[in-house]
């Protein structure tokens, strides 16, 4: 059983391309990666990686890029400030380095800006809902995943897209606020959708055993991606 739950984070890709570009007075490097499909008429579909705090750098979330390539999805991810090929610097603002990285993933080659899906994690999602707006002017996303949610019921509702929200069953965060009711709260103000799922098994940032992106998230994740598809 345990051997279904860890999944080497091997990734397939048809081409990467690392990108360097500016923050907030910081160098700061990312990539984007390309799926295995035909690329559609009007480019990808792709996700832009809002990561979680700490020193995470873009490698953590090589799980979370396979599930999407496999979908057909480009994925556009970086290394915060101070981490992994990035710059380090005392002055400027994170937030403005997230916008900045959307706005150089929106115009890579080959993906249809029309169709970004933003993956906000853990403290990705509080900067996202705080920040909507700045991302919303750069373009609209066409859709939003918010795992390990930290945006309670009323903060959601800045979120104005359609939204996947994941919370793990040893997320310390309550998963009846910040998943069921966050999720129902959304729904209730908007058209767009909001589905809610509580991954059993998983630890705060959905994963199994601290190693790898748990099972049943990859299923959910990748099942979602092929919805909004259609």
């Amino acid at each position: 059983m345990a051997s279904n739950l860890i999944v080497a984070p091997t990734l397939h890709a048809s081409a990467s391309k690392e990108v360097v570009f500016a923050g907030d007075g910081v160098t700061l490097g990312g990539q984007i990666d390309y799926p295995m499909t035909k690329r559609p008429m009007n480019g990808y579909p792709f996700i832009f990686v809002l990561h979680h705090a700490c020193c995470n750098t873009r490698e953590d979330y090589t799980d979370y890029t396979q599930v999407a390539l496999d979908k057909g999805f480009a994925v556009f991810r970086w290394d915060k400030r101070g981490t992994g090929r990035s710059g380090s610097s005392g002055r400027g603002s994170t937030t403005q380095d997230a916008v900045n990285a959307y706005e150089i993933a929106l115009s890579q080659p080959s993906v249809n800006r029309r169709q970004v899906v933003i993956l906000a994690i853990g403290a990705g999602s509080a900067l996202l809902g705080s920040s909507f707006g700045l991302f919303a002017r750069l373009q609209h996303p066409y859709a939003v995943m918010l795992f390990a949610n930290m945006l309670d019921p009323e903060e959601v509702l800045a979120i104005d897209t359609k939204t996947l929200i994941l919370m793990g069953e040893e997320d310390w965060n309550s998963a009846a606020i910040y998943g069921e009711a966050a999720s129902n709260a959304h729904n209730t103000s908007y058209k767009h959708g909001s589905t809610y799922h509580r991954i059993r098994g998983a630890d705060r940032l959905l994963m199994s055993n601290g190693v790898a992106l748990h099972y049943e998230a990859r299923k959910v994740m990748g099942s979602w991606l092929n919805d909004i598809q259609k």
